[in-house]
């Protein structure tokens, strides 16, 4: 009786052994299609859009203006900025067109620059914003022509 009763548990266990291999398969292949689903998924909807070649633009046409030296609206009076600007602008042209409008250009750094406290330009959101009003500046003394950038060379505060 004791090998009656092991010959049918063996069966029984093999073929469940088969069944496990089976089910591991069929789990494997979903998963593995789940995962190819998601990741479709994200490329088709989430992912943020290709760079296209067209949008990236090449670096235009750079004009230094010389370096300013100023103090800034401190009540102490004892702390100044130097700070060099360079201007990327469209085209020659505009470079030509911006040559001319320099003392312009630079009365409205020297006039921003001397407004502005130490703590307003110690920030990285500082920075981001002079940069942002300049160019809003420089746009609008260069007009038709753009500024595309403009960029510090030095920035040093003391």
């Amino acid at each position: 009786m004791a090998e009656e009763k092991e010959a049918p548990q063996e069966g029984e266990e093999a073929p469940k052994k088969k069944s496990k291999i089976v089910f591991f398969a069929i789990l494997g292949a979903a998963l593995l299609l789940l995962g190819g689903g998601g990741f479709f998924a994200y490329l088709t909807f989430l992912a943020p859009p290709p760079v296209e070649q067209e949008s990236r633009q090449e670096i235009g046409e750079i004009l230094s203006l010389e370096p300013f030296v100023v103090n800034l609206a401190d009540p102490t009076g004892k702390r100044y900025l130097k700070i060099q600007i360079q201007i990327e602008l469209e085209n020659p042209q505009a470079v030509e067109n911006a040559e001319r409008a320099v003392p312009r250009l630079r009365d409205n750094v020297i006039m921003m620059m001397t407004a502005l406290s130490f703590e307003e330009v110690m920030t990285p959101e500082g920075k981001i914003r002079i940069r942002d009003e300049l160019l809003e500046r420089f746009n609008v003394v260069l007009r038709p022509d753009r500024v595309r950038n403009i960029y510090f060379t030095e920035f040093v505060v003391q």
